[in-house]
């Protein structure tokens, strides 16, 4: 029987030898172990990148406007006069122009000044409850707060019914 084990056992030798050996073999259990580690890091990392990054611009199609607060009943433009106390040739209309690139409406009245050519400073009158426009017409015209007074009968008669009315003076001319 020895003979028939050397025989079978010479068989299989020479049967194996021709066949190389194979390589390492990973088991499927650690390929997917390993393939879950992979996924679960780079579920980390968008995350954390998520987390870091700075919000989205709003979209350029929707500004963002301030709030916006209109009164109950909102206030009609004020009538404006402007005439000129000189001598000097367009001095009423370059302020009206001033007044209208600054935002004010058309002045009702722009002519001169027919009762005093001889003004030394240009001052400003209103009407009852317009003393804050008349100040406001003051300072784009570069015109002191102690140039704007009362409205007087003679400037009243002038100014045509305009509330705020502003008698151009020699010190406009220079």
């Amino acid at each position: 029987m020895t003979d028939f084990i050397d025989v079978l056992e010479q068989q299989l030798v020479t049967a194996h030898r021709g066949r190389a050996r194979r390589a390492f073999v990973i088991p499927w259990r650690t390929t997917i172990v390993f393939a879950g580690a992979v996924a679960a890091a780079a579920a980390v990392v968008v995350a954390v990148l998520a987390l870091s990054s700075p919000a989205p611009e709003p979209a350029a199609s929707q500004p963002t406007q301030p709030p916006q607060t209109t009164p109950v009943t909102p206030q009609p433009p004020v009538r404006i006069a402007v005439l000129n106390g000189t001598t000097v040739t367009g001095l009423a209309r370059a302020a009206a122009d001033e007044l209208k690139r600054l935002g004010y409406p058309e002045p009702t009245v722009v002519s001169n000044d027919t009762t005093n050519q001889t003004r030394a400073r240009t001052t400003v009158y209103f009407e009852g409850g317009h003393r804050a426009d008349a100040l406001g017409i003051a300072s784009c015209l570069h015109i002191g707060s102690d140039r704007v007074v009362a409205m007087e009968a003679n400037a009243r008669a002038l100014a045509d019914r305009a509330q705020v009315a502003v008698f151009i003076g020699a010190d406009r001319a220079r």
